[in-house]
């Protein structure tokens, strides 16, 4: 891959948070997306980040994510549209996961066909493994309902006090508006 900067994302201001916002909104289901109040509410959360692989003048790739005391919690992580296919999701996990030196959880659609079988299949390949918690992710927006996900987490499974705190923080943190 040829070389790459990271960046933080601080707020909505930030030149390059319209080249995220379009990945984003392209990359996941509305009933999964913050709306841009919502982002602009999580910038200001201290636990909350927006890290994003720059080349030149084009956004690759971004993770958003939860730094809390014992883990990290990856919201959401997409690439460029233009770019999927290249390896660059595996490298930017393996180099976020070098970088926090934290358990890292992160949810994904539960497994009911080829594609979300592959997608599990691409995070067990870097080393994540599946939770056998019954997850229910709080929905972004009243009119949505609570959806069902799966919950991995990196080198190994969670105990149930660690499930709870993060269900806990995901409850009264990360979606504590909605």
């Amino acid at each position: 891959m040829k070389p790459y900067s990271s960046y933080e994302i601080k707020n909505i201001k930030d030149k390059w948070y319209s080249p995220f916002r379009e990945i984003y909104t392209t990359s996941f289901p509305v009933f999964e997306q913050r709306s841009p109040k919502q982002q602009s509410d999580a910038f200001k959360d201290s636990h909350y980040h927006l890290s994003a692989w720059i080349d030149g003048e084009k956004l690759l790739s971004f993770v958003s994510y939860w730094d809390f005391e014992g883990y990290i919690y990856i919201e959401h992580l997409a690439v460029n549209p233009e770019l999927r296919g290249q390896n660059i999701g595996s490298q930017m996990l393996d180099a976020f996961a070098d970088e926090v030196k934290k358990t890292v959880i992160l949810e994904i659609d539960p497994l009911i066909d080829e594609v979300s079988e592959k997608r599990l299949a691409f995070y067990e390949k870097l080393g994540y493994k599946i939770n056998k918690y019954k997850h229910t992710h709080p929905a972004y927006n009243k009119d949505y309902k609570p959806h069902n996900l799966v919950v991995l987490s990196l080198y190994e499974e969670l105990k149930d006090e660690e499930y709870q705190q993060f269900y806990n923080d995901l409850v009264h943190i990360v979606m504590k508006d909605y």
